[in-house]
């Protein structure tokens, strides 16, 4: 008779296997995940490009889509497709067939997008080099433009720089506004601010310009510690900890495993994660076109939400450990503290403005794939 814990690890590489499957075959798909990637200048790859870890750099060409979760993606060869990124920093130097959309800490373009530029993080910078041929649309704390936008912007940021040229009609959300000299708007400039935008001499605007005076609100509890939210992120950490605990009991080796992944193998663990997270959503999709495949997708549908919910918990028990023993390597916290302390840590990050939502990414693709990575150590 087959335990329940044998077989659960012998049917979660199996799903992840027959998930991944109708991806593989269908088309030339490459997928690279380690600590540093790099693509030279004179390979080519004829399909969309996965890549997953610490550094990354493309120089080569890429006949498809390119999609990464990284520290940081340099790329300055040619894209056929689109860019897909998730990371901290991005630096687009070469030429996008496609659209950009990025969740970045800060993304600096200084290449050629010939689509569109999606961003959300704390600062997009196109230089004086970029040139984006569509529309743009950033929410984030910084946008400076100093290169030129060939349609429109709409941004909600906390300060904007223009000194380039937008074709299009600009639509801005921000508390600080400037246009410089050389700033050239071809179209109608509408934006809402507590005070007027400073426009210096020289800047040109062709259309109508606009301006929405914010509302002072009266000042009332906002963020992270008001009450509501504070009873509510303390049941959701209350639960978290609780379900932690419980892993813990059952299954204390698969926890060490994994949060020895995060702690040990990070950007191996955050570019399975990254990779996983996106493929087998669309491999369930391929599935449930199929009658025979429908069962299977509701099972590795459910797999998947577990892995999601539970992947902030190994990386709260890492976090707390390396706090707990001083980022000594000898020494070993105890798992229930180390989650405790771990995950308090994770709520409050995950919390802070434009920030928080990358960090939570972060957590949950590393997570992710450090749950992977552990059941593949104990089967082994």
């Amino acid at each position: 008779m087959i335990r329940p814990k044998k077989f659960s690890s012998l049917v979660t590489p199996f799903l992840l296997w027959l998930v991944l499957l109708p991806l593989a075959s269908s088309s030339g798909t490459v997928f690279k995940a380690k600590d540093n990637v790099f693509i030279p200048e004179h390979q080519i790859i004829d399909d969309d490009l996965f890549l997953g870890g610490n550094n990354m750099k493309v120089d080569g060409t890429i006949k498809g889509d390119l999609i990464a979760g990284s520290r940081t993606l340099i790329q300055t060869g040619k894209v056929s497709g689109s860019v897909i990124y998730v990371g901290q920093n991005l630096d687009i130097l070469g030429e996008i067939e496609g659209s950009v959309r990025a969740l970045s800490q800060n993304t600096n373009i200084n290449g050629i997008i010939k689509r569109n530029v999606m961003n959300f993080g704390a600062s997009l910078n196109i230089r004086h080099s970029g040139e984006v041929k569509g529309d743009v649309i950033a929410l984030g704390n910084e946008l400076i433009v100093d290169g030129e936008i060939e349609k429109g912007l709409r941004a909600t940021v906390g300060s904007v720089v223009i000194s380039g040229t937008i074709n299009g009609n600009v639509k801005i959300n921000s508390n600080s506004i400037t246009l410089m000299p050389t700033a050239r708007i071809n179209g109608d400039f509408t934006y809402k601010s507590e005070e007027k935008a400073k426009i210096e001499p020289g800047a040109q605007i062709a259309g109508k310009t606009e301006w929405t005076k914010s509302k002072v609100e009266k000042k009332r509890e906002k963020g992270f510690f008001t009450t509501s939210n504070v009873v509510i992120r303390s049941l959701l950490l209350l639960a978290c900890i609780v379900t932690g605990l419980f892993l813990i009991l059952i299954s204390k080796k698969y926890v060490q495993s994994a949060q020895k992944n995060v702690s040990q193998s990070f950007p191996k663990a955050l570019g399975l994660g990254f990779i996983l997270m996106i493929c087998i959503p669309i491999a369930i999709v391929v599935l449930l076109v199929t009658v025979i495949g429908i069962p299977i997708a509701l099972i590795t549908l459910f797999v998947y939400l577990v892995l999601f919910y539970i992947s902030k918990i190994f990386v709260g028990i890492a976090v707390g450990s390396k706090i707990l023993t001083g980022f000594a390597k000898d020494k070993d916290a105890p798992l229930g503290w180390s989650l405790i302390l771990g995950l308090i840590i994770l709520t409050i990050l995950t919390n802070i403005p434009y920030i928080g939502i990358l960090i939570y990414v972060v957590i949950v693709f590393t997570g992710f794939g450090a749950a992977i990575l552990a059941r593949k150590d104990l089967v082994s």
